[in-house]
């Protein structure tokens, strides 16, 4: 139905058996730190959730991608072969696009009530949100109220510079403390969503 989509999904595809031919050693352990920003865009208080609560997000995707989780024993048996650490982990950002140093976390006010999938207004400073920062440097994470009832969502990787890419997390889904809500209080929905961003299934 998207043919254009299907193209540049099977460019990334194709790159990354390229890499992989190119890369004979790339099973040597070697942990990858992928730098995150986090767009927190709020309206309200509680919307403007903690650093603490921002922290034990990256934590929480730490744990679960170098499997170091406290419910991996819990891995159903038929994954057990497979479950691995990933060899990847993620930390708050300490420079900005601009060489100075950060938080990695930015704080952005809006009159906006709320954002949805549909239109990623929370992606862009003209439309109440913020721009991301460039992702070829940077994992983007916006949290912010989302309507519609979904919990997150995550652009699909595209061989080109996409000003959509990144992570969408409502508020009270993000991280194991603070505003977020059970069952939904793991910090599991940003694992989900990252997993989606970096993955690109054939076609």
């Amino acid at each position: 139905d998207y043919p254009e989509y299907a193209k540049a999904r099977a460019k990334v595809n194709s790159q990354t058996v390229q890499w992989i031919k190119d890369h004979p050693n790339h099973n040597e352990k070697t942990i990858i730190t992928i730098p995150v920003v986090v767009h927190v865009v709020w309206k309200t208080n509680t919307h403007n959730i903690s650093d603490a609560q921002i922290q034990s997000q990256i934590d929480a995707l730490n744990k679960d991608y170098r499997r170091t989780n406290i419910d991996a024993i819990n891995t159903p048996n038929v994954w057990q072969g497979i479950a691995a650490d990933t060899e990847i982990e993620f930390c708050l950002a300490t420079v900005d696009p601009n060489g100075a140093f950060t938080s990695g976390i930015t704080r952005t006010q809006t009159s906006q009530t709320s954002f949805s999938i549909q239109t990623d207004n929370m992606k862009s400073t003209s439309s109440g949100g913020i721009d991301p920062w460039n992702q070829d440097d940077y994992l983007n994470i916006w949290v912010c109220d989302l309507s519609g009832g979904i919990l997150g969502y995550a652009t699909p990787p595209s061989s080109f510079n996409n000003p959509d890419d990144g992570v969408v997390i409502g508020y009270k889904y993000f991280g194991t403390l603070g505003t977020v809500q059970s069952p939904y209080n793991k910090g599991r929905t940003a694992t989900h969503e990252v997993c989606l961003l970096y993955t690109s299934p054939s076609p």
